[in-house]
């Protein structure tokens, strides 16, 4: 018979008991307190917070994900919350789960979710798996962070960056402007883009490249002109601010009339103005956005780019305008050297018939009185020798070295050689002098040879002084020479010539009786250097500026003359100093001047006396002027 409990043994039990119950309510209160602060972490932490049972069901989320999302609580609990899950993207959770790595748990993914309203955001999400005893999954808590805005900023930026070290590759303004719409089209994921330049003498705008999804609207819209009242983008230039328009009524006028203009429908825009230092040049426009709606970033985006770009364009249109106008020279340039040309060689066989007409006119002329009829017929004759120097010196500056007129005329000539001499013999009884004709035929039309030679430059130059110095011997002029010996250059000796007695006649022509000219040839280490040096009137800074110029004279208009050559301010042509000019970029040496204005003459209308003597008599500084003109040669190369 069993021993019945005492009443001490079941008092103790009783104690037990309660004190379990008393313990196990102290660890429900624990949980409640627990679940009470968890609920009130949940429900301030900044992040959205979404949290799932075993089956993938939604228990919780946070006002947190309330407010980045729109979806409340009682829509999404107790469902799986494919709402605002993109639908390519609702079943990437559980694939990256099952390829977590055994005791893994927890799962970081960047992905994007969508909002009540449609907008899909760039998201980091963070899950926390909690797994059963066999490790399967057994609830999860995800928590999300909105990473759309920085990454539009940081592709925003990184865009802006790219296009800014793009630009100098696209000198050309249709390139450069295809480059940036294309850019502007994919960056803010629009349709079209296109920026349109201003014509502010017609009034419109032109689009040279636009960036379209449809490439026969591109090539539609680049032949388009839009009259500025035609668009909204003629508001933008004449406010200077941009424009957003999130729609676009159908039955406004103006937009139906763009839009059958255009071919196809703007449902959204965005137009910003393209700003220089001065002035308004145009519009960047984006249309019809893919996803969302115009907003601020885009605009402050856009208006980045169109700051960036706005100088690269307007220096492009700059250069295309210059090229067109380059172009258009160039064709000029050719048409007028043809032309000079052309008269040139008219100008040639016309006044050496003059000459030679004066020539039988002083025979026929040698009875009378010289002094009736000579100083006209040798004003004439050096007149025509004027013109003979600037049929010369033109030749050289457009480098026409042959005409075809050479070919005819000779041929014409050797054909009816026979017939020609016995006209000749008839008429004057001279046979000989049908090779006199010959030779002037070929003295007209012949090609001058330009063959390269060894030459010897202070052989050269002392050469050409003693040849040229009776023709200046009635000047009271001292030319003094250091020509050293130096190694040989190699150049045609025609232009050698040119240059060499071009210089010493300048040289003598604008220095006054009484001064002194100094001509140099000495070796240096860059080549043989020949200079000419003279102590005259120099020239002003003007004309320093304009002397290679060609045709351009160093007097006033009123104090030009048509002295003889080697005369104190003969007046020249102009030209020497251009076809010595040519010659240097056309045989390799270099020219160079340096020249002061004699300080008596500070104005430019002062006239210089002509000779120092008369010029120290007169009061004021004493004569400071000087012209020094250096011609570096090149040696030739082994």
């Amino acid at each position: 018979m069993s021993e019945k409990p005492s009443y001490a043994s079941l008092a103790k039990q009783v104690e037990d008991l309660e004190n379990q119950l008393r313990h196990q309510e102290s660890l429900w209160e624990k949980d409640r307190i627990a679940a009470d602060y968890h609920r009130k972490f949940l429900k301030f932490i900044p992040y959205p917070v979404l949290i799932r049972d075993a089956a993938g069901m939604i228990t919780y989320l946070n006002p947190a994900f309330t407010q980045t999302f729109g979806w409340t609580l009682e829509e999404l609990k107790g469902t799986r919350g494919r709402e605002y899950i993109p639908l390519h993207l609702q079943s990437e959770l559980t694939r990256k789960i099952k390829t977590l790595p055994s005791g893994k748990n927890v799962l970081k993914l960047n992905t994007r979710r969508l909002t009540r309203t449609g907008q899909i955001l760039d998201v980091v999400v963070r899950v926390g798996i909690d797994r059963d005893e066999d490790l399967n999954p057994a609830g999860m808590v995800m928590v999300f962070r909105d990473v759309t805005m920085e990454k539009r900023v940081d592709r925003n930026q990184s865009a802006i960056n790219r296009i800014s070290q793009a630009l100098p590759q696209y000198p050309r303004l249709p390139q450069l402007l295809q480059y940036v719409s294309g850019e502007i089209k994919e960056l803010l994921g629009t349709q079209g883009a296109n920026v349109m330049l201003l014509n502010e003498d017609e009034k419109e705008f032109y689009v040279l490249s636009m960036a379209h999804d449809d490439p026969t609207t591109r090539e539609r819209v680049e032949k388009i002109r839009f009259q500025v009242d035609e668009l909204l983008s003629g508001q933008v230039v004449k406010t200077g601010k941009p424009i957003i328009m999130t729609s676009l009524p159908d039955d406004q006028k103006l937009h139906q009339n763009r839009n059958q203009k255009i071919g196809y429908n703007i449902k959204n825009v965005m137009v910003v103005p393209l700003h220089t230092n001065t002035r308004i040049i145009g519009v960047i426009s984006a249309d019809n956005k893919k996803e969302g709606v115009f907003d601020q970033t885009d605009l402050e985006t856009l208006s980045t780019i169109a700051a960036t770009v706005a100088l690269s364009i307007e220096n492009a249109r700059v250069s295309e305008e210059l090229k067109k106008a380059n172009e258009e020279l160039k064709s000029l340039n050719a048409a007028k050297d043809k032309m000079i040309t052309h008269l040139s060689h008219e100008l040639k066989t016309p006044v050496a018939i003059l000459l030679s007409s004066i020539k039988i006119l002083s025979r026929r002329l040698e009875n009378l009185p010289k002094d009736s009829w000579q100083p006209t017929l040798e004003r004439m004759r050096r007149n025509l020798n004027r013109l003979i120097g600037i049929e010369d010196e033109v030749y050289d500056i457009v480098e026409k070295k042959s005409f075809s007129h050479k070919p005819v005329y000779t041929l014409i000539f050797d054909q009816c050689k026979d017939v020609i001499e016995a006209l000749i013999a008839q008429e004057t009884g001279e046979t000989g002098v049908i090779q006199k004709v010959r030779q002037k035929l070929d003295d007209i039309f012949s090609t001058r040879d330009l063959e390269e030679k060894q030459v010897h430059l202070n052989d050269f130059v002392a050469q050409r002084i003693t040849e040229t110095r009776p023709l200046f011997s009635r000047r009271n002029v001292d030319l003094k020479t250091s020509l050293s010996s130096v190694p040989p250059i190699r150049i045609p000796l025609d232009p050698l010539q040119k240059v060499v007695d071009g210089l010493i006649r300048n040289a003598i022509e604008n220095t006054p009786d009484g001064g002194s000219i100094h001509v140099q040839v000495q070796d240096t280490a860059k080549g043989v250097e020949f200079i000419v040096q003279d102590k005259g009137i120099g020239l002003t800074p003007e004309a320093q500026k304009r002397i290679f110029e060609g045709f351009f004279t160093t007097q006033e208009t009123l104090h030009y003359s048509s002295g003889q050559p080697y005369d104190f301010n003969a007046g020249g042509k102009g030209a020497d100093l251009l076809r010595m000019k040519i010659f240097s970029e056309r045989y390799q040496f270099k020219i160079s001047m340096t020249s002061k204005r004699c300080s008596r003459l500070s104005g430019d209308t002062d006239v210089c006396p002509g000779s120092t003597e008369a010029c120290s008599k007169l009061p004021g500084p004493p004569c400071d002027g000087y012209t020094r003109v250096s011609v570096l040669f090149p040696l030739p190369s082994d």
